[in-house]
């Protein structure tokens, strides 16, 4: 088994980390998905989870 050149490990990292923000846009549509349809479910409010929301992305 030889060894893989500086420029394939690169080549790979970038792929795999393509492949990361992929599944992470994935995941986190399915994880809105279920929060949305928990809150309607049991009639959470923004209101009432104010303290426990992270930040939204200000408006430019």
């Amino acid at each position: 088994m030889s060894a893989k050149s500086y420029e394939q490990l690169k080549a790979e990292m970038e792929t795999i980390q393509k492949q990361m923000v992929e599944a992470k846009k994935a995941e986190k549509t399915e994880a809105l998905k279920t929060v949305k349809r928990l809150c309607k479910e049991f009639g959470f409010t923004a209101r009432m989870l104010k303290g426990s929301l992270a930040e939204g992305r200000k408006q430019q």
